[in-house]
């Protein structure tokens, strides 16, 4: 057999597709033969930077050439990434340059690329190009223009299913480290292994690199395959490269020398190009200074398309030195994109931005080439003023508006009119997240057509964003009445139809605040969201509530603060110094801040709920930071507040960031959004939206039983896959290495495909009665599908955080199922409710003689789960193996392989056990962990040890290695943890004088009890 093409095909074809555009090829061994190259430690290519130099700026002295070569090829700064910032300022900008010649002084702005005309500039691949630094290492291929080396690929086998784009990153990253100097002049890099194709900047986490998937900004590219013919098509064209390098990528400002590098994602890229083009089709005299809509899905990069679209406007030649007005519609986001900017001067350069409307008009009138921010309310009158006089009659006057249509539509006399009087020849852009038909307004007929669109469904798509999954958890009423439920849905459906400044939608939502905020509905409530994120958040992730009122939001915040694991938790919103009560500006008890908080107390706040490392885990809000707040970590959204339309998509919206580790953002929903939050994604996706949203869960069934047939057919009938559990060892592992070797030998994909959609229904339908008895065959397709994965396709290691979103999803339903409040079958069936302790022989016999067996035996596993709950902490083996046994038993009665009398005497045996276990815990006085343990270590048979002695000893190795575990530590990637915490082990046991064998068993036997029972630290804390 003919060996499959490796990676130095696919690196040959990548070169191939970069000549086809013209760019000059070179192995790294030509230049040293041609002279290019003298040293392995060099990584420029001065000869052709001066060849350019001289070609560009032929009037330039030679010497003052060399000099200038110089001059650009070192950088200053400490540490390749503040050396990476100045470059990138010097050959974006350039610099003046001074010479002489006959003793007269002479000065000239010189770039070392030609960033007008990319004809003029020397396009050159390299690939395995040895170079020597702290270690030697080999990029598979170099991209230099005029001898700068600005692109660097790293690609991996397409056929190799040990290799992975990931691995391609993580060299990288071990280049920045290993041959540093490469990176002080590198613009980006490319990982690839041609499945998945991604550009981003070397110092980025891998979550933020980016696959680029269009040729042409029209048509976007969702292929899997070949994705490396997307990005050079899409990206690498001359023209196309060097317009990224200069005008898409910045570094933004975090403080001190600390920059952020950030490069635009493709629709970044194509949709400010088009805005641009737009705009200068409208500001000329022909133009009818509509440039356009810009339809950026929310969380997509919106801020940075402004400022890389005002950075390019501000010195496009046919623009003469415009003048960029940047308007929003509040004061917050306002701050928040000036902040943006702020972070972008060195890319932008200065800005103003407007602090009152006497400032406004002072900056407008005043010389152009300015960048102004303002909110649109100081286009204000003053006294006696029937229309805003006219601050400037300039044609390049270019008004940039953030959610436009918020306030672009009031051309009654309103704000938005007055500025129209003040920039009569002014142009007009709006950006929006919110989908056009959402807006419920003419703002195509205002601001133009739409220039482009990416919408939610494909940033999911893209990874640009993270799916949102909602999840019911909807809470009866605190009040009497047949009828309040009805009352209360049609409350709710007259509020989402009605517009929100008319008398009757007011009234109607005052009188839903009422219903909404009771003292018992709020209580529950509090111990909802508590007891859901502190099931379901990890250390990292941040959590937002959103009530209805301000009154509420405290009342709630009241009743959190009462609940011994509430998180710390703060309230948001704004102030009415006629109407709030004295507390609310009150420091609270245990908090530093007061309700109403000033403006740098709120800033304070959103800083520490960005930080992950930060113990504030919640905020209260009403309609503050709803829009324009972004905080990646933000992955609750618990929503106790009607909303329909964009208000609605702006919201939830605040949950869809990308950060390392998370999945995606989760809504929970206590007051019934459901029916508006369809028909608003429905819109956000278009024909997209199935992408997006969840299926029904009265449709999961049906999935469930579908998706099931499917996986099943791939395996041969002989196989008995419903009862493999009743075999022996030995057949049962034979068993399950056959359907293996099967799909092995046939199209394993197809089938791991369909058991990755079976075992995703089965999670939702788990729980039914009917689906009892698929659970042993979605367990063998699990096992088989494992081994599958593991044959064809090794996992490589993820970053951060290795959890699987199906684990996350997994455990997501089953906390969802196991927090529900339980219905009272007892009071159902009409039984009085019994103790655990009729789980006797009395009862036994008496079983016997009863009717409605199977009811009964209902109400004894409830009795009986319970009695397990209190008794071990959730999420323990021990836990699980009773309830496991208990499932199993309750399963052999539903396919009367027992009797119902079986089933009870097996009940009667399992309590047996678990009282003899509390009692054992009880006088060794061990927690429910550490018995775990106990019995690990008595296993071992140490006759030297009495039970007291194996007791103290659990007590000090149980703290050491929770003083050591972190997140993953089981990892392959977290090895240092794991050889921390077994160290920890050995320290407690050598401190105990034990040595030798025993030393070797103990330490063994207690971190394989720890790998299983802290695997999830710190949720099975």
């Amino acid at each position: 057999m003919t060996r499959p093409l490796g990676e130095s095909e696919f690196e040959e074809t990548t070169i191939e597709r970069l000549k086809r555009l013209g760019y000059e090829y070179l192995h790294a061994q030509d230049l040293f033969q041609r002279g290019e190259r003298e040293r392995l430690q060099e990584v420029v290519l001065p000869n052709r930077l001066e060849s350019f130099l001289k070609k560009k700026y032929p009037f330039i002295p030679e010497l003052d050439i060399k000099r200038l070569v110089s001059l650009f090829l070192l950088p200053e700064g400490v540490g390749w990434q503040n050396r990476n910032f100045e470059f990138h300022q010097l050959t974006v900008k350039g610099i003046d340059f001074k010479y002489e010649i006959d003793n007269e002084e002479k000065f000239v702005h010189v770039y070392p690329i030609d960033w007008e005309e990319p004809k003029n500039n020397d396009f050159l691949v390299v690939n395995q190009l040895s170079i020597e630094g702290r270690m030697s290492r080999r990029p598979d291929i170099v991209i230099y223009v005029n001898g700068l080396p600005l692109v660097v690929f790293e690609l991996k086998g397409p056929n190799n299913p040990n290799a992975s784009v990931f691995d391609a990153y993580t060299q990288i990253r071990n280049y920045t480290s290993d041959i540093a100097q490469l990176f002080e002049y590198n613009a980006f890099v490319v990982v690839s292994d041609n499945t998945e194709t991604k550009h981003g900047m070397p110092s980025a986490p891998y979550d933020f690199f980016a696959s680029w998937k269009s040729m042409d900004g029209e048509t976007v590219d969702n292929n899997k395959a070949n994705t490396m013919r997307t990005l050079i098509n899409g990206l690498f064209p001359k023209e196309r490269l060097l317009n990224y390098v200069r005008n898409f990528i910045v570094f933004l400002d975090k403080g001190g020398s600390n920059h952020v590098k950030i490069g635009a994602k493709y629709h970044q890229y194509f949709g400010v190009t088009f805005a641009v083009n737009e705009a200068i089709r409208a500001t000329r005299p022909d133009g009818d200074r509509r440039i356009g809509v810009m339809y950026h899905t929310t969380g997509s990069g919106k801020s940075l398309s402004m400022l890389f679209f005002s950075n390019i406007l501000s010195k496009h030649p046919e623009l003469e030195n415009p003048t960029i007005v940047v308007q929003v519609d509040r004061t917050d986001l306002d701050q928040q994109l000036h902040d943006t900017f702020m972070e972008g001067r060195s890319m932008i350069g200065h800005i103003e931005h407007a602090a009152s409307s006497d400032e406004l008009r002072d900056l407008l009138k005043g010389e152009a080439g300015k960048i102004v921010f303002s909110t649109i309310e100081k286009f204000r009158l003053k006294g006696g003023e029937e229309h805003h006089p006219v601050l400037s009659e300039r044609r390049n006057v270019i008004v940039i508006s953030d959610e436009a249509h918020r306030t672009q539509s009031g051309f009654d006399g309103g704000f938005a009119a007055q500025m129209r009087y003040a920039l009569p020849n002014a142009s007009f852009i709006g950006f929006t997240g919110t989908p056009v038909q959402l807006l419920g307004n003419n703002t195509q007929e205002i601001f133009g057509h739409i220039i482009h669109r990416y919408d939610m469904a494909q940033a999911v798509e893209d990874k640009a964003v993270l799916p949102l999954y909602y999840e019911s958890r909807l809470i009866p009423l605190d009040l009497t009445g047949g009828d309040i439920n009805e009352e209360y849905k049609q409350l709710m459906q007259d509020i989402g139809s009605l517009e929100e400044e008319t008398e009757a939608y007011k009234l109607k939502w005052a009188a839903l605040e009422k219903v909404v905020g009771t003292p018992k509905r709020l209580k529950t409530l509090a111990h909802s969201i508590i007891s859901h994120f502190n099931a379901a958040a990890n250390p990292f992730q941040k959590g937002m509530v959103v009530c209805m009122s301000r009154k509420i939001a405290v009342r709630l915040y009241d009743q959190m603060r009462k609940i011994p694991d509430c998180p710390e938790v703060e309230v948001i919103m704004t102030g009415e110094v006629s109407k709030d009560p004295k507390e609310w500006r009150e420091k609270n008890e245990g908090s530093k801040y007061a309700h109403i908080k000033t403006k740098e107390e709120q800033e304070e706040v959103k800083a520490r709920l960005r930080n992950p490392d930060d113990p504030l885990k919640l905020v209260i809000v009403v309609s503050m930071w709803l829009t324009g707040f972004d905080s990646p970590n933000l992955s609750f959204l618990y929503v106790d507040k009607p909303m329909h339309g964009h208000n609605l998509i702006q919201a939830i919206a605040r949950v869809n960031r990308v950060f390392p580790g998370k999945e995606g953002g989760l809504i929970v929903d206590f007051i019934g959004i459901s029916t508006n939050l369809k028909e608003a994604t429905q819109k956000y996706t278009g024909n997209n939206a199935t992408k997006t949203s969840d299926a029904d869960i009265g449709q999961a069934l049906e999935i469930f039983y579908r998706n099931f047939e499917r996986a099943k057919s791939f395996i041969p009938k002989q196989y008995d896959i419903f009862n493999w559990r009743s075999l022996d060892k030995v057949t049962r592992e034979d068993l399950i290495a056959d359907i293996v070797n099967d799909q092995l030998n046939t199209e394993p994909e197809e089938f791991i495909e369909e058991c990755v959609k079976a075992e995703k229904a089965y999670t939702l339908v788990k729980h039914r009665d009917e689906v009892l008895k698929y659970a042993n065959a979605i367990t063998l397709m699990q096992m088989v599908r494992i081994q599958l994965r593991k044959h064809i396709a090794p996992p490589p290691f993820r970053p951060e955080n290795n959890q699987t979103l199906e684990e996350r999803l997994t455990k997501l339903v089953d906390d969802h199922l196991l927090t529900k409040e339980p219905v009272d079958l007892f009071k159902v069936a009409g039984i009085e409710k019994p103790d655990i302790s009729i789980l006797d022989e009395n009862f036994l016999k008496d079983t016997e003689k009863k009717e409605h067996e199977d009811l009964r035996l209902k109400l004894l596993q409830k009795l009986l789960e319970d009695h397990i709950q209190l008794n071990y902490k959730k999420g323990s083996p021990k836990e699980r193996d009773m309830n496991e046994l208990l499932q199993k038993t309750l399963k052999d009665y539903h396919n009367r392989i027992i009797q119902a009398a079986d089933v009870v005497r097996m009940m009667v045996q399992m309590k047996k056990e678990v009282d003899e276990e509390a009692k054992q815990r009880q006088e060794l006085g061990l927690s429910d962990e550490e018995i775990e343990f106990y019995k690990v270590i008595t296993s071992l048979e140490l006759e030297a040890f009495d039970n007291q002695f194996i007791a103290d000893l659990i007590h000090k190795i149980v703290i050491e290695v929770k003083k050591q575990l972190s997140v993953d530590w089981t990892s392959e990637h977290r090895r240092d943890i794991y050889a921390k915490v077994k160290l920890a082990v050995k320290r407690v046991l050598l401190r105990e004088k034990i040595t030798g064998k025993q030393l070797e068993f103990i330490t063994n036997a207690v971190m394989e009890q720890a790998e299983e029972q802290y695997r999830d630290w710190p949720l099975n804390a």
